[in-house]
């Protein structure tokens, strides 16, 4: 009792990352907090004991999936020093040689928990080497020893990691961006089947959130080169669909960092040509997959504003197919292109919260010239209600267009629910 005392001395609330917020309303608030301190100390305790004694079983599973019931149950309730110390704990437990695949989605599992709360650690707090991560990248994802039994490797492993490097990403070191084109770009043959294994891979680690004063060691050093790349093939190689999550990604996070403008024409058109839209009776067959619907719808909001062309861009490909949309036109391209909608008004949402939040997200900060006015607003509702309205009427997919009216209605509702009531 008294070294829980002491501990609820030496640490204030004010001290921890992000408490759980609904605790302190409960009568029994202070034998809570105390006994989350007592908790937290015991798990951490027995975390340092299992590297100190170089046993991982039992130990390891057990105090983790105690840790995530810690966090569940009283959220970020330790300070950003002990918060920075797990971090690196789990990415050294992913250091050691030949870590068995149940320790290693333990690992990722609990890195995506603990970096899931971009907005509680800066890249200034914490840095992770990127190689960690790509060693496992060639175990998890290109591991032939699997099909052959040698092996066994958990179902749910590949989403556990893919999910874990997205979250650790913001916090690659300065020198990373150099670091994976001097491994990957000896290799960057679009000829050679490697290229998919090295699109994807760039496509997983480029870091994309580095501060402007960065961006000499960040996108300038790959961008003109990949989209050059991008615009020499036009036959849907595999690895494009890479390329294009990468593109999208690196215009969220960068946006007003990036001229698009002279790109405007040919991205359009080659996501015209994606969507790939019966012709008469024919429907077209591809070999290949289709962009990624919210990939592409991200990639375009995040090339409005400024006055760009962009939003006069999408009103022209809208409009080349909007006889797609009527409800007598049935098919599986209807889905795609309700979902585009969709898409493109959630995006819009997300972008006009960012902008506008009070607590933004350190690693989105568009410039003010470069930021979503009421005009380009208004513009963006008007663009894209003609063709909400009408998807109302499909009938088979009636609830994903109502999605799109409830995201255009919480940008402007004197523009769309007036109609809908009629």
């Amino acid at each position: 009792m008294h070294n829980s005392k002491q501990i609820d001395h030496e640490v204030s609330d004010n001290d921890l990352q992000k408490p759980n917020i609904y605790n302190p309303y409960l009568p029994y608030y202070e034998s809570i907090k105390r006994q989350s301190l007592e908790s937290f100390e015991e798990i951490c305790e027995n975390l340092s004991c299992l590297i100190q004694l170089e046993e991982l079983q039992p130990g390891f599973p057990l105090w983790s999936s105690k840790l995530q019931n810690f966090i569940l149950l009283y959220g970020f309730s330790f300070t950003k020093t002990n918060h920075i110390k797990l971090i690196n704990f789990y990415l050294s437990i992913l250091s050691i040689e030949n870590l068995n695949y149940v320790n290693a989605k333990i690992c990722f599992d609990m890195l995506t928990e603990l970096t899931r709360k971009t907005r509680m650690i800066t890249r200034n707090d914490l840095i992770i080497d990127w190689r960690i991560l790509y060693v496992w990248a060639k175990l998890v994802l290109f591991n032939h020893d699997e099909s052959y039994s040698l092996i066994s490797i958990s179902k749910h492993i590949i989403n556990s990691f893919l999910v874990c490097v997205r979250n650790c990403r913001p916090y690659f070191s300065i020198t990373a961006t150099q670091e994976i084109l001097d491994e990957f770009q000896p290799c960057l043959c679009p000829f050679d089947t490697i290229c998919r294994d090295v699109m994807s891979y760039l496509d997983m680690f480029l870091p994309v959130h580095l501060p402007p004063e960065l961006h000499h060691q960040g996108f300038k050093l790959w961008l003109s080169e990949l989209l050059d790349i991008w615009e020499t093939f036009c036959n849907n190689p595999v690895w494009e669909q890479s390329l294009i999550s990468l593109f999208s990604f690196v215009a969220w996070c960068n946006i007003g960092y990036i001229d698009w403008e002279p790109w405007l024409p040919r991205i359009f058109t080659r996501i015209l040509k994606n969507l790939s839209l019966p012709i008469g009776n024919v429907e077209l067959e591809k070999s290949t997959e289709n962009y990624s619907i919210p990939i592409v719808a991200t990639w375009i909001v995040a090339m409005m504003g400024n006055h760009s062309s962009c939003i006069q861009y999408l009103q022209d490909l809208l409009i080349a197919i909007k006889n797609f949309y009527h409800p007598s036109n049935t098919g599986d391209f209807q889905r795609e292109l309700i979902s585009f909608l969709s898409m493109l008004a959630q995006a819009f949402v997300d972008r006009v919260y960012f902008e506008r939040t009070t607590d933004p997200v350190w690693y989105f900060n568009p410039p003010e010239s470069h930021r979503l006015h009421d005009e380009d607003i208004n513009n963006f509702v008007n663009c894209l209600k003609e063709y909400a309205f009408i998807s109302i009427f499909n009938k088979y997919y009636l609830d994903i267009a109502a999605e799109t009216c409830h995201y255009l209605s919480q940008l402007r509702p004197e523009l769309i629910i007036p109609s809908l009531v009629e």
